[in-house]
C-alpha cells in the first residue's frame, strides 16, 4: 500500500466530513417545521458514509465500527442516557444495527 496516497486519502475524507458538517449546520439553521428534509438527510448520510470510509482507510472494518456503535448504545441504555429514557433512541438504533 502506498502510505503517501493513503495519508492523502485520509486528509481528503476528513476535509469532506468537515465540509458536510458545515452543510448540515446550514441546513439545520434554515430548517423549520415544514422544512426541507432532503438536505438534512443528504448531509447526515454523507457524514455517516464518509465516517465508515475513513474508518476503512484507518484499517478498521465496517463490521467493527457497527460493533463499537452497538457497544456505545448498550452502555447508553444501561446508564440511562437522557435520549434513551425519554425517547428510546439508543435501544431503537441498537436493534436496527443488529438486524442488518
Amino acid at each position: 500500500m502506498n502510505i503517501s496516497a493513503n495519508v492523502k486519502a485520509i486528509d481528503t475524507i476528513k476535509s469532506e466530513i468537515l465540509s458536510e458538517v458545515a452543510n448540515l449546520y446550514r441546513a439545520l439553521a434554515e430548517y423549520d417545521e415544514v422544512g426541507e428534509y432532503e438536505n438534512v438527510a443528504a448531509s447526515l448520510a454523507t457524514i455517516i458514509a464518509m465516517d465508515y470510509i475513513l474508518a476503512r482507510r484507518l484499517g478498521l472494518g465496517f463490521g467493527g465500527i457497527d460493533y463499537k456503535i452497538t457497544e456505545l448504545l448498550e452502555m447508553a441504555v444501561e446508564n440511562g442516557h437522557n435520549l434513551e429514557t425519554t425517547f428510546s433512541d439508543m435501544s431503537e438504533l441498537r436493534k436496527y444495527i443488529k438486524s442488518r
